[in-house]
């Protein structure tokens, strides 16, 4: 007799999602908008995609 699988349940996370290109090659997505200020110090340059 042969087992059954378990399903995976699908987690949707609804937080809103904001994309940084932080230079002409990386482009990262930040969840929270305080982390923002943390790389405008890096990068000073950065550009918000949204």
């Amino acid at each position: 007799m042969a087992t059954r699988r378990k399903q995976k349940a699908v987690i949707e996370d609804s937080r809103p999602v904001m994309k940084i290109q932080l230079d002409y090659k990386t482009v990262i997505t930040l969840r929270d908008p305080d982390k923002l200020e943390f790389w405008k110090q890096k990068y000073p340059l950065l550009q918000i995609l949204d």
